[in-house]
């Protein structure tokens, strides 16, 4: 059966040129690259033909790592972080890799992402029973964002389960310390609370909250951990609290006892009998004060025994002579007899 005419005419009109629509031979393309290759108008509503190449090279874990850390050691935080995106797209709970990435975007202001990153790789690092490389990440975290209150709470509670509480204590004092303006009052104290349940009575965290409650005007509760601590201390640590206590409730009593606190930790000097062989403090200045001494009084001495040489001082000539040489005498004899004493004292330290 023949064809019609009005379709052999359509079919040629849709017919493409030579050349036309074809890719020409030898010509390269790269990945991901698109060509559109159009016909000629045929008054046929489709006239377009899109054509994509695409060529996706395999991934490769070593070789992405291994350029993001070339881009990290040049300084290019931007492409150490696309990398490392790139391991992250395949395995979005690499921990290792969070631990990577999370202090680049901190350094890049992105905070959000870097804690994300941070949990995700502390919590990654727990999980697999690494306490103390999840410590170390939280701590590089709160190097970044010090006043995220969550790190400190963390930090805390890991150097707990490490059986270290005295290192809990200390991350959260240095905590604390970012939460100093008049609104982030609560924060520090809930950090000092929390630095109180871990140790009970720890002098420095009950002395700093009481004091941040006596600035936030609960005074009752300020006076009465120093009460508490005034009764458990000794030393500096009691002087310390009862001249907060005279500081919050100025008394005649709470002067006195102040004093007296200071006098038992030795901060305020009293005559104490003591003897040159005593084991009395500064025995050693106290020697070469003695023998300098000695020496004045010696030249002394030979100034004296020298004026009636210069000067004519007629009867009193022999005075001066005998008063000069008494004190060059008695000086250079004490003198002797110190710098003795000081070389049998070197002599039996000595091993």
């Amino acid at each position: 059966m023949s064809r019609p005419a009005d379709s052999a005419a359509d079919d040629a009109g849709d017919a493409e040129p030579p050349g036309k629509g074809k890719l020409q031979a030898g010509k390269e393309f790269s990945a991901s690259s698109a060509y559109l290759l159009s016909s000629e108008h045929t008054g046929h509503p489709r006239k377009y033909r899109l054509m994509l190449f695409t060529r996706e090279k395999p991934y490769d874990r070593f070789d992405i790592l291994a350029a993001a850390e070339k881009a990290r050691s040049k300084g290019r935080l931007r492409k150490a972080i696309v990398e490392y995106r790139k391991v992250l797209e395949i395995d979005p709970d690499d921990h290792v890799i969070h631990g990577k990435v999370a202090p680049l975007l901190a350094e890049r202001k992105r905070l959000d992402e870097a804690w994300s990153s941070f949990v995700a790789a502390g919590e990654g690092y727990h999980r697999n029973g690494y306490i103390n490389q999840a410590v170390s990440i939280y701590i590089q975290a709160a190097r970044h964002l010090p006043r995220k209150l969550e790190v400190w709470e963390t930090i805390a509670r890991l150097q707990e389960e490490r059986e270290l509480p005295a290192d809990g204590v200390k991350a959260l004092l240095s905590g604390c310390r970012y939460f100093r303006r008049r609104d982030q009052r609560p924060e520090a104290i809930h950090l000092l609370r929390l630095a109180c349940k871990i140790q009970p009575w720890h002098f420095e965290a009950t002395f700093i909250l009481a004091k941040v409650l006596a600035k936030g005007g609960e005074k009752e509760e300020a006076l009465q951990l120093l009460h508490g601590l005034a009764e458990r201390v000794q030393g500096r640590n009691l002087r310390r609290a009862r001249a907060a206590l005279f500081r919050m409730s100025p008394s005649l009593g709470a002067a006195w006892r102040w004093l007296r606190a200071a006098i038992a930790a030795r901060e305020i000097p009293i005559p104490r009998t003591s003897s040159w062989e005593g084991l009395g403090i500064g025995r050693v200045k106290r020697g070469r004060a003695a023998r300098l001494i000695c020496l004045t009084i010696a030249l002394l001495g030979a100034i004296l025994v020298g004026v009636p040489f210069s000067f004519d001082i007629g009867p009193d000539m022999v005075s001066f002579l005998l008063g000069g040489s008494g004190l060059v005498v008695v000086g250079m004899t004490s003198f002797l007899f110190f710098s003795r004493r000081r070389e049998r004292r070197g002599a039996a330290l000595s091993p």
